[in-house]
């Protein structure tokens, strides 16, 4: 019997009979109906492709679906290419596959289509319209293949449309390729007149979990809601044991997650027109039955998100003074579904943080707010604008390391301070803080005068001039969500330097530089992140340090080994 271990799990899905890159540099060597140089754009696509992957080609199955996921995660900033190069690249891999015959060759031109279709394309183009002359090509190709008429294209169509970009792709994610094609077809009914057929839509493939807050007994919103205030404004004179204030961000989480645990038991069996208060959700036996469903749709095993759902119940139930053998119940099942912080960073942000020890990668992303901020706005000047809003946010991080919540909400006229000429402080009040402490933190002056040109330059583009805002929601007087903007950064730096960096890693990384320069100095660390105490600054960040400390060994040893 062949041992688990002497086959890759990477390509198990593999068919064993699957030609390797190598194969195919090997057969395209020796295809005489290919001229010297067409030959040498095909290699080089199929190791360069194979480059990426961190393989050689012997390692690279030619299989379009194995390919597909792989190539999407390649970032081409970080290899040091450009998009275009990498695309090219991609391009030249995928003909190579086809002059080996394991994908279709792509037709294109518009001699190869039909008389409708080839009527329906001209005007396709005649429009000028780049949302259609991107997506659809293809898919209009594809459907004259199958011969289809332009009046008959239907969901199934589109659904067998991404069948065969799977099989025959490698460059993009076929979803994301079929999904373009779905829109740019509806685009193109919308926007073209007597355009045939009719509009296409998705497969619902979402599994619902919580209920809108319409579908809840309006009862239990509202109870919800009291909870929440009296948590956010507690009376300080009850005669009670005094409840400490929670941050508004904190109010937020929480309310989702009762909100979200509630539907858990309505879709348990619970009729939503009985959970008309908290008191009513917190029942042990409906509680037990929400618990057992989250642990169903996580594969019987708890996690993070359910044992932190188990601690609000509980944290709820004793805030409402419920009786006694609740409450017994409700300490069980915390106990129950616990999962234990094992302290320290996750490997994952490790990982991450282990690129940016390259001093090349991390000069490029201390210097990419201002190499954005020197780009030139061109025809775009949304978009450019929008770039140097993430490059000042991107700034910001590097220099004062917020949560995202609190950088999302920076409000130009309370939080950046001016006491004189060129000079800027960040200055968020304890009430605005998750732990209740306040943080302040001047800016460079590099940064502030990046501010200010962004301030001169925004109005209308992004936003009024009125909103007071550093980072407006589109067409709207308020903040961008704090999950928009993570999202936004996240992206940037992908698409910038090629690697994998949220917003909360700036914490991190933050406390990554001043170790390395000052070992053991926790105590800056502490009062720069705003903990609480220095031994959470420990538990969290003492493994940085090991690196730092095998240097200095490594050192040592060195100077002995040269000194013998």
């Amino acid at each position: 019997m062949t041992q688990p271990g002497a086959i890759s799990l990477d390509s198990i899905f593999v068919a064993p009979s699957t030609p390797s890159f190598a194969d195919l540099i090997d057969q395209i060597g020796r295809n005489d109906d290919l001229s010297n140089v067409r030959r040498k754009d095909l290699v080089s696509g199929l190791r360069r492709v194979a480059e990426a992957l961190g393989r050689s080609p012997a390692q690279v199955p030619a299989d379009p679906r194995w390919l597909q996921p792989r190539i999407a995660r390649v970032a081409p900033a970080f290899l040091g290419i450009t998009r275009k190069t990498w695309q090219n690249s991609i391009s030249n891999a995928r003909n190579a596959m086809a002059a080996c015959g394991i994908v279709s060759k792509r037709q294109r031109r518009t001699s190869d289509l039909s008389t409708p279709w080839r009527k329906l394309w001209e005007r396709v183009q005649a429009s000028g319209d780049k949302s259609l002359l991107s997506p659809l090509p293809r898919f209009i190709h594809f459907l004259d293949r199958i011969g289809v008429a332009p009046q008959d294209v239907r969901n199934e169509h589109a659904l067998l449309y991404l069948e065969a970009v799977e099989l025959n792709e490698i460059s993009k994610a076929p979803q994301a390729a079929y999904k373009d094609a779905v829109a740019g077809w509806n685009r193109a009914l919308d926007r073209l007149p007597d355009w045939p057929g009719e509009p296409l839509s998705f497969p619902s493939s979402a599994k619902r979990v919580i209920l809108q807050e319409d579908e809840h007994a309006p009862g239990f919103i509202s109870d919800v809601d009291r909870y929440l205030d009296m948590r956010l404004r507690p009376d300080l004179l009850a005669p009670e044991t005094a409840l400490r204030p929670i941050a508004a961000s904190s109010a937020a989480t929480y309310r989702y997650m009762l909100l979200r645990f509630a539907s858990h038991v309505a879709a348990a069996g619970v009729p939503v027109e009985e959970i008309i208060c908290l008191q009513a959700l917190l029942e042990p036996k409906r509680v037990e039955l929400g618990l057992r469903r989250m642990l169903e749709r996580n594969g019987d095993a708890t996690c993070q998100s359910i044992s932190d759902t188990a601690g609000l119940l509980l944290t709820v139930a004793r805030h409402l003074d419920l009786q006694e053998e609740m409450l017994t119940v409700l300490t069980r099942f915390k106990a129950r579904l616990a999962v234990h912080d094992p302290g320290g960073m996750t490997a994952k942000n490790r990982d991450r943080l282990r690129a940016l020890r390259d001093p090349g990668m991390l000069h490029r992303l201390l210097n990419l707010p201002e190499r954005i901020m020197a780009r030139p706005h061109g025809t775009y000047r949304t978009k450019a604008l929008r770039a140097q809003e993430d490059a000042i946010a991107i700034g910001i991080l590097l220099y004062c390391p917020l949560r995202i919540g609190n950088l999302s909400t920076l409000d130009i006229d309370r939080h950046l301070q001016r006491p004189a000429k060129g000079r800027m402080f960040l200055v968020i009040p304890a009430g605005e803080v998750k732990n209740h402490r306040p943080l302040e933190f001047e800016l460079p002056r590099h940064l502030v005068t990046m501010i200010d040109e962004h301030l001169v330059a925004r109005a209308p583009y992004l936003c009024a001039s009125n909103n007071r805002y550093l980072f407006p929601a589109s067409r709207q007087l308020k903040p961008v969500g704090a999950n928009a903007l993570a999202e936004r950064i996240k992206r940037r730096i992908r698409t910038e330097i090629g690697i994998e960096m949220n917003a909360h890693l700036f914490r991190h990384l933050a406390v990554m530089i001043y170790l390395d320069a000052n070992p053991g100095g926790y105590e800056v660390a502490r009062q720069m992140l705003g903990h609480s105490s220095v031994s959470r600054t420990i538990s969290v960040y003492s493994g940085l340090e090991t690196i730092s400390a095998t240097r200095a060994f490594a050192s040592v040893v060195d100077k002995m080994r040269e000194g013998g």
